[in-house]
């Protein structure tokens, strides 16, 4: 049980169970005695702790004895990352941070050529995650399933963090550039 005393947030750590194919969720599905519908859902949106049940079994249990008949899923798979998704991920991490893709690029260069040979080894007939759902009184309580695989993203921030000089030159160039425009103003 969580008790807090303010506002503020608390980061836990948080383990969850594989995820699961459509054949062994509309299995679980049967052997609870609910149907299962397909919908889409993003894990991103959904990790809320409040509404989380972190079994599949206990989730199925608690829709059964709340009355409900039905829940909703959803089953991610990725294929396998190509120079395409790199440049994808490259172009939006530029855009959060503000960043040329092309600076992220050089500075993260041995960090890209290893993701894309992590993700080469990883199975990508194996579903990333997958999402079951059940509403009730306007709440929707959720099971996540994920299975391990490289995230871009969090490899070149790490990356980033601990600098380069071309990030560092970029930086510092926009901050001139910011001191000037605000100069200006006046």
């Amino acid at each position: 049980m969580k008790i807090t005393s303010n506002l503020t947030h608390i980061a836990t750590e948080v383990e969850f169970e594989a995820a699961k194919s459509e054949e062994e969720l509309r299995a679980a599905f049967d052997q609870a005695g609910l149907q299962g519908f397909p919908a889409e859902l993003d894990i991103a949106e959904r990790t809320e702790d409040h509404v989380q049940m972190m079994s599949l079994d206990t989730l199925l249990g608690f829709a059964k004895a709340s009355g409900l008949g039905a829940v909703t899923y959803d089953v991610t798979y990725f294929p396998h990352a190509d120079e395409a998704e790199v440049d994808y991920q490259l172009n939006q991490l530029s855009r959060d941070l503000e960043i040329s893709p092309e600076v992220i690029r050089d500075v993260c260069a041995a960090e890209i050529k290893e993701y894309l040979a992590l993700d080469a080894k990883r199975d990508a007939s194996l579903p990333v995650h997958s999402i079951v759902e059940a509403y009730t009184g306007g709440t929707a309580f959720a099971w996540y399933g994920m299975n391990e695989y490289p995230r871009l993203k969090h490899v070149i921030l790490r990356k980033l963090a601990q600098g380069g000089q071309k990030a560092k030159r970029n930086f510092i160039m926009r901050a001139s550039k910011a001191q000037v425009d605000l100069l200006e103003d006046y």
